[in-house]
């Protein structure tokens, strides 16, 4: 057998390995991109809501701007203000959705020359 084909194997191996062993997802869902962080809140396929904020992890404190929250069938856009973490724009959902549906938040910051940078596009799939 070659070195290449034994180490696939391997690492094949190594990945079911963690899998089969990572403790499974729960309830709420949280993702992070660019600084911005989505959360979509609930449990079974069912979400009560979604929120965007400023990750605590992000590089930077705060940004002026807006957030924008989707999902498959929904769609919110926050007032353009200074956003910082722990500030959020949430958004009231109430609905049932298959697995693996996405839902997203875009931090867009406002330039001195007026206008729009995306900072990040997180998603998350449905609770469960």
């Amino acid at each position: 057998m070659n070195t290449f084909r034994t180490a696939s194997i391997a690492l094949t191996a190594a990945t079911a390995a963690v899998l089969m062993a990572a403790p499974a997802a729960h309830a709420d869902e949280s993702g992070m991109s660019g600084g911005i962080s989505v959360t979509a809140r609930g449990e079974g396929g069912y979400v009560r809501n979604t929120y965007a904020t400023v990750s605590s992890l992000s590089s930077y404190l705060g940004f002026t701007g807006f957030y924008k929250v989707y999902g498959p069938d929904y769609s919110s856009v926050s007032p353009t203000q200074r956003w910082s973490t722990g500030n959020v724009w949430n958004v009231p959902v109430g609905r049932s959705y298959p697995d693996g549906q996405q839902h997203c938040a875009e931090g867009w910051s406002l330039q001195s020359d007026g206008t729009f940078k995306l900072l990040g596009r997180p998603c998350v799939q449905n609770p469960v």
